[in-house]
């Protein structure tokens, strides 16, 4: 019995696997994705897009990625809500590159929300540096957002340090329309609420920051704060794009209200 018990226990906490995918079927999605990106229109490739989706393989995602760099927005779009939802660390890698080297999606703020949003969704501590980088750099309220929520869904002792960092980083009358994100964020990862005040926050942090210990699991927050939340992850963008490619595949998951 007791082996049996430490044998669940083992399995259960035991780091996410990536279940190995059906050779054939990568090869057909590679496929799809490598035709429609040589030869295809904008549909063909948003369709083998999603299509290619559900096959969580290194490949397949090299070819999604490639929708990172088209001309056109649709198929942008695409690539990043697939890259977003799709649980393996080469589609976050991806879609940090993209947010690393691509000027010209800076140009296009709600295309670089997205890109920010994607990269939030994967929720890994990798990615606290891009997200805190230029909080201000690009003037629109939606990128803003993007980064501050996406730093809250890292629960990490460091999320924490970089959103109070930020919330530091320009005077009251250029943070006060971004406090209830920041709010959001840091009553997420910490489970306390100091409503929409910087010097409550900045008070908290002083004094709480050498003991503060960021739990993996998110704390129960008030409820208004939780539907916030919830409602700022959950894929409506990915239901609208459904919407428009009824034909599309799909494996019937879905990871909305970000990671536990």
């Amino acid at each position: 019995m007791l082996q049996l018990l430490l044998a669940t226990m083992l399995t259960c906490s035991a780091p996410h696997e990536t279940p190995p995918q059906d050779p054939q079927r990568v090869k057909a999605a590679v496929a799809e994705l490598e035709k429609a990106f040589k030869e295809g229109r904008s549909a063909e490739r948003i369709k083998a897009i999603h299509d290619g989706e559900p096959v969580v393989d290194a490949q397949v995602i090299r070819w999604i990625a490639h929708g990172l760099q088209d001309h056109d927005a649709e198929v942008e779009r695409a690539a990043i809500e697939a890259l977003r939802f799709i649980d393996h660390p080469d589609a976050l890698k991806e879609l940090q590159s993209s947010a690393q080297r691509d000027e010209s999606l800076r140009k296009d703020p709600e295309l670089y929300a997205a890109l920010l949003k994607a990269i939030g969704q994967h929720a890994s501590p990798s990615s606290i540096p891009l997200l805190k980088e230029g909080l201000w750099s690009v003037q629109d309220r939606s990128v803003i957002q993007a980064r501050i929520l996406g730093l809250g869904q890292i629960r990490t002792e460091a999320a924490a340090e970089a959103l109070i960092g930020l919330m530091r980083t320009g005077g009251r009358a250029v943070i006060q329309p971004f406090m209830e994100d920041f709010r959001l964020a840091l009553a997420v990862l910490t489970g306390v609420d100091q409503g929409r005040s910087q010097d409550l926050w900045t008070t908290w942090w002083n004094e709480n920051r050498a003991k503060l210990k960021i739990d993996p699991r998110p704390p129960t927050i008030a409820k208004p704060l939780q539907r916030a939340w919830d409602s700022y992850w959950r894929a409506s963008d990915r239901a609208a794009e459904k919407s428009k490619h009824p034909d599309r595949k799909s494996d019937g998951s879905d990871k909305s209200g970000g990671k536990p």
